[in-house]
């Protein structure tokens, strides 16, 4: 009855915060305005999940600066505890299917996320160019390079996508590792649980001396090996 009332609690939450950032965006049509709510909302939530978060490394996030974030994928919680604690306003990429559910959906095609098809190969690499395009302008991103959650909190293998963005673009990867977000919202659970989650900033990984394919898949390996390490040390 508890995880039900939780549940009613976050919806009614997300419908009327898409509501106001909706009519602000369409008034204001500045990315700002979506940053600040995104982060209210994610705070709402969390809170009224008694999910409570530590954060560890973030004076190794300059102010000014732009990264590609590349984290660990393990609940639906993830991006809300992202959203709230990381000092930046990164873009996110998100399922464009997401954005046919009303209102949330609605919502979100008017942020600045970046919405990719995975049906559609050559949309989705155009995709990745206007993300390295966004990027010289000044953007962060934040990428999850398993591609999908984990069901256990265990490391899955990493797809390219974060490195050759952060290699064209010339930006550095700022690995992020979250820890103990798998236990909030098991998978194949309908049960919220609260509890407590760590995230942890490592040290940017420079990508200027990175050439060629496989010099993106050494690196690729490096920054898999930092964020496995981390997890290991998590449990």
């Amino acid at each position: 009855m508890k995880t039900w009332i939780i549940i009613a609690a976050l919806m009614i939450v997300t419908i009327t915060y898409s509501v106001i950032v909706m009519f602000h965006m369409l008034i204001f049509r500045d990315p700002e305005v979506f940053y600040r709510y995104a982060r209210s909302w994610s705070r709402m939530l969390l809170r009224l999940s008694s999910v409570h978060v530590k954060v560890e490394g973030a004076e190794r996030i300059q102010a000014g600066s732009r990264y590609v974030y590349a984290a660990n994928h393990s609940s639906l919680f993830d991006i809300p505890i992202l959203l709230a604690h990381i000092p930046d306003n990164v873009r996110i990429m998100y399922k464009a299917e997401l954005g046919k559910v009303p209102v949330w959906g609605w919502a979100l095609r008017m942020s600045p996320f970046i919405a990719v098809d995975r049906n559609r190969s050559r949309q989705a690499s155009g995709v990745l160019e206007n993300v390295v395009e966004s990027m010289k302008s000044g953007a962060s991103v934040m990428i999850f390079p398993e591609g999908t959650r984990s069901s256990d909190g265990t490391l899955g293998p990493f797809r390219r996508g974060a490195v050759s963005i952060a290699v064209r673009s010339n930006t550095p990867i700022l690995p992020v590792t979250i820890c103990g977000s798998e236990k909030i919202l098991p998978a194949r659970s309908k049960r919220i649980n609260g509890g407590n989650v760590k995230i942890v900033v490592e040290a940017p990984i420079q990508v200027s001396a990175v050439d060629g394919p496989e010099g993106e898949k050494e690196l690729v390996s490096k920054l898999r090996a930092v964020i496995e390490h981390r997890v290991n040390l998590c449990s």
